[in-house]
């Protein structure tokens, strides 16, 4: 039951941590390359299913 318990709080941490990275890299490509958000989530191949989250992420941040 425990090891359920620690394997699911590791998969997340995995999971969030994946997501900031993507998020990270997102904001380099654009600033370094002036590129659009669109341009740059082709380039790092984020899923079409996924995108609005990460737009909505960005927006928050700024």
């Amino acid at each position: 039951m425990s090891e359920g318990v620690y394997n699911d709080g590791f998969n997340n941490g995995v999971n969030v941590g994946t997501l900031n990275q993507a998020k990270e890299d997102l904001q380099n490509l654009i600033e370094s390359t002036g590129w659009s958000l669109e341009k740059a989530m082709q380039a790092l191949r984020i899923p079409l299913e996924e995108r609005d989250h990460y737009e909505k992420a960005l927006k928050k941040q700024h």
